[in-house]
């Protein structure tokens, strides 16, 4: 190979990389919605009621969770941290994994359903800490318990994560120059074959 293509070849790959970087700074976020028909009454009295689910093939950094409760028309969502339905949502099963905890104020009301929206980010903060830059792809639990006396049956109908996520900028960023650099070659062998 001559030095002038060398030269160019130099020049292409590090325009390639200042692309590859360029393109990982604009990652587009993307809303990955999980449905869950998890049901089940909260019982009163210290028991509780825990599902949880295992999400994988997403993007890989959280922007933001919002998590949308739907109970039984008779549930008293009354959103008082002392006495009622009490939640907890945690990403992870180990004793430093991020969660929330909340108290369930209906946002809405629909027939005979009740439901609670939260969304979750930031770091720091009510309702809740540590979701934001975390890898969604783990374990997501949910508990529910209701630690009042009231004697009202509540009873959670469904609920769903709406997850707001990018991918790690390191990973587009090598992905967009293996290509480039792939097309590169593939250009120099051709040029080698003509010569």
């Amino acid at each position: 190979m001559n030095a002038s293509f060398m030269s160019k070849l130099t020049k292409l790959a590090v325009l390639s990389s200042l692309l590859a970087a360029l393109f990982s700074l604009s990652a587009r976020a993307a809303v990955f919605t999980y449905p869950f028909t998890d049901s089940g009454q909260i019982p009163q009295g210290g028991t509780v009621f825990s599902v949880a689910h295992t999400i994988s093939g997403i993007g890989e950094v959280i922007q933001s969770v919002e998590l949308i409760l739907t109970f039984n028309d008779s549930a008293s969502l009354t959103g008082n941290s002392s006495s009622g339905i009490q939640g907890l949502l945690t990403l992870g099963i180990t004793g430093s994994s991020p969660f929330v905890s909340f108290s369930p104020t209906a946002t809405s009301s629909s027939g005979s359903e009740k439901i609670y929206d939260m969304t979750f980010s930031g770091t720091s903060g009510t309702p809740g800490t540590g979701f934001l830059n975390s890898n969604p792809n783990d374990t997501w639990s949910l508990v529910l318990y209701d630690n009042s006396t009231s004697g009202i049956e509540n009873s959670l109908i469904s609920w769903t994560l709406d997850i707001t996520a990018v991918p790690e900028p390191i990973n587009v960023a090598l992905g967009l120059f293996a290509a480039l650099f792939a097309g590169f070659k593939l250009f120099s062998c051709r040029r080698q074959q003509r010569a």
